[in-house]
């Protein structure tokens, strides 16, 4: 249910009371606290999880899911908000969902890819600092989210030959080097393995026009969080789901925080949540 302090115990119940009534044949397990959770369908499991701290709290009801999967109790895993800042004062060097559960599972070869109605996206840093971004925008990095998204289109949503955009890192995808030169440098260079391993990459394509005319695409590369989540966002937001690229299991979440401002005034919109369900019970 993600932070207990957050939206995510009302979205939560708000899309499993909505995802049930239309007869979905899944069945559903929630772990949290029972009682910030409060009334959910009688044909919902709750396991109630003790804890004493927001974060420590996000962090147990996380594990005591890993624990479910391994023990092949859950197909599927959607994980609610939670709060980063809150869960590394319990668990020093946490950095999110995606990272934990690769590490939980031991796979190194991962993303985070967000999922729309009419394209999916993927964000070659993840969640770092934006002063760290160019450093981390090498050719193996691009050509490895290029890859599995390849990987991930074909295997998982039955794409047979999926068209990939790569974003550009600097303004007008660097304009031939005038406005940095990591485009010719590391960008260009993955493109070009990607097309020789027989994946149709196209780029680096300049970002602040491409949200315009995306559409032709199946796949989309950013280079950081907020170059490719803004207008993604914008142009999605309801629909929008984050999955996870590269685990031995189905996980999904909603795309927004934990929006503590209206957490507890049943004003929180549950479509993120839906949609991050459905796609869960799509894919399992």
């Amino acid at each position: 249910m993600g932070d207990p302090r957050g939206i995510g115990p009302e979205v939560t119940r708000k899309a499993l009371a909505k995802i049930i009534k239309d007869t979905t044949p899944f069945s559903f397990i929630v772990i949290g606290d029972k009682k910030i959770l409060g009334r959910l369908p009688l044909n919902v499991e709750v396991v109630d999880v003790r804890y004493r701290s927001a974060g420590e709290g996000s962090l147990k009801f996380l594990d005591k899911a890993i624990e479910l999967i391994r023990a092949g109790r859950a197909d599927a895993l959607v994980t609610a908000p939670l709060s980063k800042e809150a869960v590394s004062r319990y668990h020093k060097g946490f950095s999110g969902h995606t990272e934990y559960l690769a590490d939980a599972f031991g796979i190194k070869d991962f993303d985070m890819m967000f999922i729309a109605p009419r394209i999916h996206l993927t964000i070659v840093t993840r969640h770092v600092p934006l002063k760290d971004v160019p450093a981390l925008i090498t050719s193996k990095a691009v050509y490895n989210s290029i890859a599995l998204m390849s990987k991930t289109l074909k295997d998982t949503f039955k794409i047979r030959d999926p068209k990939i955009a790569v974003l550009g890192l600097n303004p007008h995808a660097g304009e031939g080097g005038l406005l940095g030169s990591e485009d010719i440098r590391h960008i260009l260079p993955a493109i070009a393995k990607a097309k020789l391993k027989g994946i149709n990459a196209v780029g680096p394509m300049p970002a602040d026009t491409f949200f315009s005319f995306h559409s032709g695409f199946d796949g989309v590369i950013s280079m950081y969080h907020d170059q490719g989540l803004p207008p993604l966002k914008g142009l999605y937001m309801k629909e929008l789901v984050n999955f996870t690229a590269g685990l031995p299991f189905v996980r999904t979440s909603p795309a927004h925080g934990t929006a503590y401002d209206i957490a507890g005034k049943n004003k929180a919109d549950p479509s993120s949540m839906l949609s991050a369900l459905k796609l869960a019970c799509q894919l399992a």
